[in-house]
């Protein structure tokens, strides 16, 4: 005799099945499955994002230590006949020594194989607080960028990590080879072209600004809208050719000199640079009043004063400028 097993769903009961895969944009969500992240990840990853951060790191790393020799490298060792192992032991000596801090006391001639360690690197990504995991990517980039001679590499590296943050909702971008907490693309840009400025003072001041805004452990507002401000002050001194004249004095020398500044844009930026320099104390460090800028605040001007930096170096190149 036979019997039937029985099933363990009733009749009418649909089975539930587990979320195997999560594929952004896929047919899931266009049905309303979102198996995917779509709010902007700020204070936590989700486990796709991190492991796709992994993937992403490991692929850079590869592609870095495949091309050693032809990208140029720096290594503490001259083993020119394998500069991609040489590259790579110096690499993952670093990691344990500058970002795990363990002992490291390799003999001399002995190797670090990175990739046979890579699932120490992957446990952090996977497990570290998200503070963590973008000090993590924004080391190995600095070292890597420090290791290598060939420029232009670096900068197809942070564009590649942009666009998974992108892809991601990550609120993070690199922006003059820093991690910065802007989630929009055109303050993004407006950044990164107005840290580029061919202006040295302004490019200098505008890199400290981004540096205190960046700074995830100790941020410094109050110096960040100082910096930015007093990179648009410098640009107008410079351009004016009176590198002591206020404010106010130097965007009345560019106007005087047939720069098309309009009237209520000299007011904005004055009434900026009034806002800088309040009794908040934001310029006056000597001031003992406690400045309250918060992270909107710096936010705003750093992007406000690089958008403002490059549209003066854009106006004074089309007056005929040749050395900027």
């Amino acid at each position: 005799m036979f019997f039937l097993k029985k099933n363990k769903h009733s009749v009418n009961e649909k089975p539930k099945h587990q979320s195997m895969i999560k594929v952004r944009g896929g047919f899931s969500e266009q049905i309303g499955f979102n198996t995917c992240t779509t709010q902007i990840q700020l204070n936590e990853f989700d486990s796709r994002t991190r492991t796709l951060i992994g993937n992403h790191l490991y692929n850079v790393l590869c592609t870095v230590f495949s091309q050693a020799r032809s990208i140029g490298i720096r290594c503490y060792r001259d083993f020119y006949d394998a500069p991609s192992k040489e590259m790579g032991s110096d690499f993952y000596k670093d990691i344990l020594s500058e970002v795990m801090n363990v002992p490291v006391h390799l003999p001399s001639d002995a190797y670090y194989e990175w990739e046979k360690n890579y699932d120490t690197i992957v446990k952090i990504i996977s497990n570290a607080p998200y503070n963590e995991v973008l000090d993590l990517v924004w080391y190995i980039c600095h070292w890597i960028s420090d290791h290598i001679t060939a420029t232009n590499v670096m900068h197809t590296i942070y564009e590649s990590f942009n666009t998974l943050f992108e892809r991601e909702y990550v609120g993070y971008r690199f922006v003059a080879g820093r991690i910065v907490p802007i989630t929009d693309e055109n303050e993004a840009k407006e950044i990164e072209q107005a840290c580029h400025t061919p202006f040295e003072g302004a490019r200098t001041q505008l890199q400290k600004a981004l540096c205190f805004l960046s700074d995830r452990e100790h941020p410094d507002y109050k110096n960040c809208v100082k910096e930015s401000i007093s990179a648009v002050e410098s640009v107008c001194k410079v351009i004016s050719g009176n590198e002591k004249a206020a404010l106010k004095d130097a965007l009345n020398g560019l106007i005087a000199n047939g720069m098309n500044i309009h009237g209520s844009l000299k007011s904005a930026i004055l009434a900026l640079y009034g806002y800088a320099s309040d009794e908040g104390g934001i310029r006056h460090a000597e001031r003992e009043t406690e400045s309250t800028v918060t992270f909107e605040e710096a936010k705003f001007m750093m992007v406000t004063c690089s958008a403002i930096v490059n549209y003066l170096v854009a106006e004074y190149g089309k007056h005929g400028a040749e050395n900027a």
